[in-house]
């Protein structure tokens, strides 16, 4: 069988040192309302594709030549063109992959995990009042777009999805026997124990201890998922019945996606549209809003992109988007203490951030059955992840739009704690419409 068929850096693509017949290539999105056609001019100027999207008008396909966009760029059809790196990375990397092994750090706190339903976050959520109603359903799968989840942990196992699971590291469904684990990083597991670890007086409870999970793995390690990855998750939980999508992370090689540059312009385009297909398709889209502790709304330096080589520092503007978070309808999510109040590193903003939730010494679950606390706008997601999932389960037929409607109605508003926070139409610029309620949810608060 299979195993990781990269070392470390090769698999992230992030690091050119392949074998000698190796060859490097560049990945693109290429963005039509042709992709047939697309794809004849693709190999044409000497591309290989990788997949095709046409329910989106998106191909992803790699090449070795450096002309290759310009020349894409120049033909009728073609609406966008771009590199997903700013270095290239071996063929190889576009390998299926199965049987993948976690290798990863062990998690550094696992035996002091809290007993079960003790953590901060299930009071602040008031999941036990929540759970009386419903734990969720089966029939709602949520999908975990992330680093790949452990199937085989003890308190994700009963909620797994095998099924609906994928890996999309090259931009293509690899539905190898497998192929979603993680290999470098629990970060993806953790997330996913937050949503739905199971209730069984061991471990820690999940938001949503009754629903499926289903993984998506589109990186090896967190804040290096691609356009390439991005649209083939997006394009597969719309077509998997999803009906909620978590979002934990950034992506790269740009940080900040910009309009004016073509790259970026491009891949910005690319996830856009299955983004919104996914949405057509009744798929809750959530995603953490960032962990630099900035107003969104003033942002005008970027100095980690780009984050596949050296990065410089450049000017932005609040138009440049982080991918996912920032694309419409999409709910982005702040981080709360144990106080809660916004996490000193949560970013906030009047129009991006939607909800906010438990963020800080969060305790989840972490590959080969271990347990760890971490802090992030990505354990915020999760959270609102879940009660959007609890909402789903109690209503199998409302459209991913009523579920946000109930989502946003349902949060507790919180007031400003600073002067730096400032009231919004909604709420605040550092909550949103407030903080999820898991028993206001489903009707119990």
């Amino acid at each position: 069988m299979r195993r990781i068929i990269l070392a470390t850096a090769l698999m992230l693509g992030l690091i050119a040192t392949p074998a000698a017949a190796d060859p490097l290539v560049m990945p693109h999105v290429v963005v039509t309302h042709h992709t047939g056609w697309a794809e004849l001019v693709i190999r044409k100027a000497g591309g290989t594709v990788v997949a095709s999207y046409p329910q989106i008008g998106v191909v992803v396909a790699y090449t070795a030549k450096d002309d290759f966009a310009a020349k894409l760029r120049k033909t009728p059809g073609i609406d966008a063109v771009g590199a997903t790196r700013t270095a290239k990375i071996p063929k190889e990397f576009f390998a299926p992959r199965e049987d993948l092994r976690y290798t990863g750090p062990n998690s550094p706190n696992s035996g002091q995990v809290p007993p079960e339903g003790t953590a901060w976050d299930v009071p602040a959520l008031h999941l036990p009042e929540a759970h009386q109603v419903t734990d969720g359903s089966k029939r709602t799968v949520v999908g975990v777009l992330d680093v790949g989840v452990d199937d085989t942990h003890p308190d994700l196992e009963p909620a797994f999805d095998r099924k609906d699971s994928v890996s999309c590291l090259s931009g293509r469904p690899d539905r190898g026997p497998g192929a979603w684990r993680p290999t470098l990083d629990g970060h993806g597991t953790h997330v996913a124990g937050t949503i739905a670890a199971a209730r069984n007086g061991s471990g820690v409870v999940g938001v949503a201890p009754g629903v499926r999970i289903a993984a998506v793995k589109l990186a090896e390690l967190d804040d290096t998922e691609t356009a390439e990855s991005m649209v083939c998750g997006f394009v597969w939980a719309a077509e998997h019945g999803f009906a909620v999508a978590s979002n934990s992370y950034r992506s790269i090689p740009w940080r900040y996606n910009c309009d004016d540059q073509p790259d970026q312009a491009a891949a910005k385009l690319a996830v856009g549209r299955a983004v919104a297909y996914a949405q057509r398709r009744n798929v809750l889209v959530v995603a953490s809003a960032g962990n630099a502790g900035i107003n969104l709304d003033t942002r005008s330096v970027d100095k980690e992109s780009p984050a596949d080589s050296t990065p410089v520092e450049r000017r932005i503007d609040p138009t440049c988007t982080r991918l996912p978070h920032e694309l419409p309808g999409v709910v982005g999510t702040g981080a709360l203490d144990e106080k809660l109040v916004k996490a000193s590193f949560s970013n906030y903003s009047a129009s991006r951030i939607s909800v906010a939730a438990p963020g800080a010494r969060v305790w989840s679950t972490w590959p080969n059955g271990e347990y760890r606390s971490a802090s992030g706008t990505s354990m915020a997601a999760p959270h609102a992840s879940g009660v959007a999932a609890l909402i789903a389960s109690e209503h199998p037929h409302w459209s991913a739009e009523r579920i946000k409607r109930a989502l946003f109605a349902t949060a507790t508003p919180l007031s400003c704690p600073d002067t730096t926070c400032a009231p919004t139409k909604e709420g605040t610029t550092y909550y949103g419409h407030g903080m999820v309620d898991a028993a206001r949810a489903v009707g119990a608060g």
